[in-house]
């Protein structure tokens, strides 16, 4: 059947394949975009009574300064990223645990705030990894708005495991 087809209509078939091809880069290309895209926040589900790793105030111990995102942002500026890694420094030899814990501020929708605050709480650790802290010691976690007294703005905070 190919044989009559290529026979009867040669230019079909490289018209088709020249389509496909087409269709192909394109697809790849805009899934480029969306998936590599740091504009895209995917909302997180509802979650009843979200974990918190904060329960046990008494065992972590605020460290350094709290880092604030303007609304809806989670990327880093240059003297955020300089001020972790003046902290980085100090905890590349001692090595501690630590908990980065995203939040974002009251009156975002619950999923959004968590996924937003996520990110917020993966860069900050993604910068501490750049700067050979090992991983593992890492724990990051957005919470959203979902943690009363702790935060209702758009932060990270760094907390240090005993």
């Amino acid at each position: 059947m190919d044989a009559l087809m290529n026979a009867r209509f040669p230019h079909l078939t490289r018209l088709s394949i020249a389509l496909v091809a087409m269709l192909t880069l394109c697809q790849c290309s805009l899934l480029d975009r969306v998936v590599n895209s740091s504009a895209v926040i995917y909302a997180l589900p509802p979650q009843e009574k979200l974990p918190s790793l904060l329960s046990n105030p008494e065992k972590l111990t605020p460290a350094g300064s709290v880092i604030t995102f303007p609304p809806n942002r989670f990327l880093l500026t240059s003297r955020q990223r300089a001020q972790l890694q003046t902290l980085g420094e100090q905890w590349k030899e001692a090595a501690p645990q630590l908990l980065i814990a995203g939040f974002a501020r009251r009156g975002t929708p619950s999923g959004y705030a968590r996924s937003l605050s996520q990110r917020r709480a993966e860069s900050v650790r993604q910068v501490f990894i750049e700067q050979g802290i090992d991983a593992a010691h890492l724990h990051s976690t957005g919470y959203g708005h979902d943690q009363p007294g702790l935060s209702s703005e758009d932060t990270v905070k760094i907390y240090i495991a005993r």
